[in-house]
């Protein structure tokens, strides 16, 4: 087979922990304290505290920054190399509306925080990724709250994640019949595919339960989504090698399969006075789910290879081992008038394990910041907040490398590992949020 893809995987450097610019405020601890219309994704049983019809609008800008310094494999330290996407701002939206004095309901749009990124197609990173910039994930999403008394809330999302995956990379068309050096950029096949997905079923499940007059716990559990069954277009290029003179690819279309994992949140929030409250959670993201990535080439074949003459293209699955990742993390807030202001740390476990970093899941454990404040109308709320995420640096050997060159022309896994090197990154966020009750 000659055509494989980076397809993104939403795993720790590709996704923060954080849901939302309150959220981001308080460094992640916000799944007890869950009380407007973010709640309807940090813990639907939250939306239980709305009172009247609000409408809730948020855009946040996420840039990781990556630098990247690659040991080939002939073991050579190549140029640094950096992430030339300039971060994009994310919106979400959510409405939420009382009916009766115990129900709530909500319905709103929400897409994780993502660093995507895009570098040069004749770079160094170009057998690992070239660009996922492009790439969008959305969870469209209904709630629905119920008050079962003054001191417990119970809450339900129903979901559907609609992704349009964007992926560009270089893979090595070397054949079997030849002998080639390992990156010789004449066997070079830039290759692009895109595929949306617009039915991925999901759901998730809250509760808050006030345990004192000045204590609250709260729990959620997000489900795992499927991305599957949607067709793709797939846009390649035949290597320029002379080996491939007179050779025609027959049939554009593929479809990628993955699993885009649940996660698991936990948290206890101290609220002493109505000035000041605090929040310890723990979130878990259950990536060892994510443990492959399937492309199928649907009815493609090239033609007229020299000495060979067709190729058929079957199914391709890449490992990708992930591993669960760990996100503790304290927040506040303090109220005075109509303003507020908050804080928030986390610390987030890496899901990438060190063999299987590379330029398209640049992970590592974590230290995440995050500050920010709100003013309070009559009717309305317009906050802010800014966050930073350091990442430890990793150094992957090539002994430890485990990302293959992608040659699937000669028929047997690839020898050659391309994540080798070091692996420098930081995210910047900044949001506002406007909501507005009726």
């Amino acid at each position: 087979m000659l055509f494989g893809f980076a397809a993104p995987a939403y795993a720790g450097g590709m996704v923060l922990p954080f849901r939302g610019v309150r959220d981001t405020e308080r460094g992640g601890a916000l799944v007890a304290g869950a009380d407007d219309a973010d709640a309807i994704w940090l813990n639907p049983a939250g939306i239980a505290h709305v009172s009247d019809t609000t409408l809730t609008l948020t855009t946040m800008y996420v840039d990781q920054q990556v630098d990247y310094t690659r040991i080939d494999s002939g073991g050579n330290t190549l140029p640094t190399i950096s992430n030339d996407h300039p971060g994009q701002p994310i919106p979400s939206l959510g409405v939420v509306v009382p009916i009766g004095k115990r129900l709530v309901v909500g319905a709103g749009t929400w897409t994780p925080y993502a660093g995507l990124h895009r570098y040069a197609v004749d770079g160094s990173t170009r057998y690992g990724s070239i660009s996922i910039a492009e790439t969008k994930i959305l969870y469209a999403t209904f709630a629905a709250a119920f008050r079962i008394s003054d001191r417990v809330r119970i809450g339900a999302t129903v979901q559907d994640v609609v992704t349009a995956f964007d992926s560009r990379v270089v893979l090595s068309g070397c054949p079997g019949q030849t002998v080639c050096a390992p990156e010789d950029p004449e066997f070079d096949s830039d290759v692009r595919l895109k595929q949306t997905d617009t039915f991925a079923p999901s759901a998730s499940f809250g509760i808050q339960v006030d345990a004192t007059e000045h204590v609250s716990l709260g729990a959620m559990v997000q489900l795992p989504a499927k991305v599957s069954g949607a067709t793709g277009t797939l846009q390649t290029k035949l290597p320029s090698s002379g080996f491939y003179d007179g050779a025609q690819i027959m049939g554009d279309t593929a479809s990628i399969e993955m699993t885009l994992p649940g996660s698991i949140h936990a948290g206890i929030e101290a609220h002493p006075s109505e000035t000041w409250k605090f929040e310890a959670a723990l979130h878990v993201e259950l990536w060892s789910e994510h443990d492959a990535i399937t492309f199928t080439p649907k009815n493609m074949s090239i033609v007229n290879v020299a000495g060979v003459g067709t190729y058929e293209l079957g199914p391709s699955t890449i490992p990708r081992n992930y591993r669960n990742s760990y996100s503790p993390s304290v927040g506040g807030e303090y109220t005075r008038g109509r303003g507020s202001i908050g804080a928030g740390y986390a610390y987030e476990t890496a899901a990438a394990p060190l063999g299987y970093v590379s330029p398209l899941t640049v992970d590592a454990n974590k230290h995440l910041f995050g500050f920010g404040g709100a003013y309070r109308g009559n009717s309305w709320n317009l906050g802010a907040s800014v966050g930073i995420a350091l990442l430890s640096d990793r150094d992957v050997s090539l002994a430890d490398a485990k990302v293959p060159q992608l040659t699937p022309v000669r028929g047997q896994p690839s020898d050659v590992m391309i994540n080798a090197g070091r692996y420098e990154s930081t995210y910047v966020l900044a949001g506002f949020r406007f909501a507005k009750s009726f």
